[in-house]
């Protein structure tokens, strides 16, 4: 996830006036869940940050905290006695956590998760590094959390050792040679996961409170926050878990498919997390998703009366994002076979996602005066 390089300068700039945000929905001024946003918030955008916050944000951390601690647990009682059936539930249990996972990380890139050390980005670095895993295993005892260690923890290390390699089957944690190694490295990184993810979700119970004040649309404001780290997770989506898989965006001097390059390779379930990220992105768009209750980034956009073309730039968004999903859900898993057997459904969700990334990261941005203050290299 990580291979791209994200440079700290600003890419865009425009309408830097401040635009009076006047929405008013149905349970605008609901608490939700924790937090202390409180309920008498008069403005717009109180109530769209309060609904971000409490029914969105908080609920995915507070989800993802628990997939996690249940993984861990059952990663234990798996060391303890390996079998296949203790297997398959850590595998299933390791499925529901990587998708907890990806519906939360559009909110990784500000806040508890990005003040965090390491960043809690550093969770889902792919593709994994197998000969790295491989000699952590084999020594025995590592620090993870070294920049050697980059590509091997998090998610993806996981996806290897319970799905791929020696994890893959019940001998690997048996009768292997380094059975104990490899059951004490499952652990580490399993532990790793659930600390940090812990930390940062523990900190969103305090934090909610300053998202929900963070008024206006400057840099440092909620609304530019949120739209930067949005738009960065998501051409993660196009780029790396579609895109350089695809063969449509080069590594090095050449672009072949690259089946190997997608995100959760060895458990097969990339289609899955791709469109979990999707409809994260989808519900912070409409406020829905978690508890929301239908008040998202779009009512900022209705709000300032945004135009596209001869329509209204909100109509656009919800209907890109809507085929956006449509084409997600259209592609088999595992996608590293599809890439190679029809690619087309895969190449539709790429090209739709790059209609949503000009709409996210340039339509709606300048619609609000929002700064986009992160870049990339892969030119759009």
């Amino acid at each position: 996830m990580q291979r791209k390089i994200v440079l700290p300068v600003i890419i865009a700039a425009t309408f830097v006036a401040a635009i009076a945000f006047s929405c008013s929905k149905s349970g605008a001024n609901n608490g939700g869940n924790g937090g202390s946003g409180g309920g008498g918030n008069s403005s717009g955008q109180d109530s769209i940050l309060l609904n971000l916050g409490n029914n969105v944000i908080l609920p995915g951390y507070q989800s993802l905290n628990k997939a996690v601690s249940s993984l861990d647990s059952a990663i234990t009682d798996f060391n303890s006695q390996p079998g296949a059936s203790r297997l398959s539930n850590v595998q299933t249990l390791f499925k529901n956590a990587y998708l907890a996972w990806v519906s939360v990380s559009t909110f990784n890139y500000f806040g508890p998760a990005y003040s965090a050390q390491p960043v809690l980005t550093t969770l889902n670095v792919f593709p994994t590094s197998t000969t790295q895993i491989e000699s952590n295993v084999s020594a025995g005892s590592t620090d993870i959390n070294t920049f050697v260690n980059t590509a091997a923890k998090g998610f993806p290390a996981l996806d290897y050792l319970l799905f791929g390699g020696g994890g893959a089957t019940i001998n690997g944690y048996t009768t292997d040679g380094l059975a104990a190694n490899r059951k004490k490295y499952l652990a580490a990184v399993s532990a790793d996961i659930k600390t940090e993810i812990g930390a940062v979700a523990t900190s969103w119970n305090t934090y909610v409170t300053t998202f929900i004040s963070g008024k206006g649309n400057s840099v440092s404001s909620s609304l530019g926050l949120l739209i930067n780290s949005m738009d960065q997770d998501f051409e993660i989506t196009k780029n790396d878990r579609l895109g350089i898989p695809l063969g449509l965006i080069p590594v090095g001097t050449t672009a072949p498919v690259q089946p190997k390059e997608v995100e959760a390779y060895y458990s097969g379930i990339s289609v899955q997390l791709a469109l979990a990220q999707v409809r994260s992105v989808q519900g912070i768009v409409l406020g829905t998703g978690g508890n929301g209750n239908g008040l998202g980034l779009i009512d900022y956009v209705v709000a300032a009366k945004a135009k596209y073309g001869t329509g209204l730039l909100s109509d656009t968004i919800r209907t890109v994002l809507a085929v956006d999903v449509q084409d997600f859900q259209a592609i088999p898993d595992p996608l590293s076979q599809s890439i190679q057997t029809n690619a087309s459904p895969a190449q539709a969700a790429f090209t739709q996602s790059q209609k949503l990334v000009a709409l996210l990261k340039a339509d709606m941005p300048s619609a609000l005066g929002v700064l986009i203050t992160y870049g990339d290299n892969d030119g759009d």
